[in-house]
């Protein structure tokens, strides 16, 4: 418990009216004396009484860079007990009007901004709860943390060839037997026009329709990273996981430290961003880099997306931003106007 700055007045005030009583002889000046210290007595038994409030934050769900959050503050106790509320937040992300000031049960919402990769922890909130008077003030830290993940930044790579391919090469049709003939299309691969009856109908082409299923097919991804590059390498690592995803395919990682068995679907998906999240720096070990389909590297040049013995620049395959945006369907589709025109 502490003075305020009005509690600190009213005790200077206190201190010279008994001075001047003292001098003087003036018992006026003791009665005004008296009654600040009165005052400041009955302040300190009603924050006693008061006892430490209690706040609830909302959980906000998890984003990327660049989102907006909702929060609210709930704070309880004594009903009628002045607070000033204030929340926590660590770097890496933005608020206005974090704080206010009220009468309890208070509610305090405010807009939180996220902007950069990582897992934070908000909280716990300062409470500074006064007497009615405003002479004296107690301050508590109250209200668990609460997480929040932010997600690395998602980028179109829908328009890279390459990337296709892999999806095209993954995505291997189980050849049991042959269904029917038809018309070639444009995007129909090459390895399915049946060249024999092709020569019949010329200058027009016929392909193979198979019984068999398309399988889902599995890419591996090898991540890697140094201090400086690895938020720009998560953010690679997540547009291309997310992009093979929304394809159909079953997508394994193996990060610094850290192993994400293959699977697919929406509860995948969030696994990966969830798991790219909270990457930190670091290699993997060899062998699981040599055998991964992509391997995605951060080093001082910048960040490389490697593939059958190739690499690229991120810069060169990653368009438009999507975090923040209705990514599933958008994704979904670009994946699969791209898989038909391999």
């Amino acid at each position: 418990m502490q003075l305020t700055r009005r509690g600190v007045a009213a005790v200077c005030v206190a201190i010279v009216a008994v001075g001047m009583g003292w001098a003087f002889g003036s018992r006026s000046l003791n009665a005004i004396a008296v009654t600040a210290l009165i005052a400041i007595g009955v302040g300190a038994v009603q924050l006693r009484l008061a006892g430490p409030p209690s706040v609830e934050r909302s959980n906000p769900r998890a984003g990327f860079p660049g989102d907006q959050r909702a929060v609210s503050l709930q704070v309880t106790g004594s009903r009628g007990t002045l607070v000033h509320v204030t929340d926590t937040l660590p770097d890496g992300l933005t608020a206005t009007d974090t704080d206010t000031t009220g009468v309890i049960p208070v509610e305090t919402p405010y807009q939180l901004g996220l902007t950069c990769r990582g897992h934070y922890q908000i909280g716990p909130a300062t409470v500074r709860v006064r007497d009615p008077f405003g002479l004296l003030s107690e301050t508590y830290e109250r209200g668990d943390e609460t997480s929040l993940l932010v997600y690395p930044t998602l980028h179109d790579v829908a328009s890279s060839t390459a990337l296709t391919e892999i999806i095209d090469r993954a995505r291997t049709p189980e050849r049991q037997e042959i269904d029917h003939l038809r018309e070639y299309v444009p995007g129909d691969p090459l390895r399915d026009i049946a060249w024999k009856a092709s020569a019949k109908r010329l200058p027009e082409f016929v392909v193979t329709e198979y019984a068999g299923q398309e399988t889902a097919g599995t890419v591996e991804i090898a991540v890697s990273g140094t201090d400086s590059t690895i938020d720009e390498t998560a953010s690679a690592a997540a547009s291309v996981a997310v992009f093979l995803l929304e394809a159909g395919l079953e997508v394994g990682l193996t990060l610094p430290g850290d192993r994400l068995q293959p699977s697919r679907g929406p509860r995948h998906r969030e696994r990966v961003l969830a798991t790219l999240a909270q990457v930190d720096s670091g290699a993997v070990p060899e062998t699981a880099w040599t055998q991964a389909d992509v391997q995605i590297a951060g080093k001082q040049r910048g960040v490389r997306v490697g593939f059958e013995g190739h690499s690229v620049s991120y810069g060169q395959l990653r368009g438009k931003a999507l975090s923040g945006t209705p990514l599933g369907n958008r994704h979904s589709q670009a994946a699969q106007r791209e898989v038909t025109t391999t």
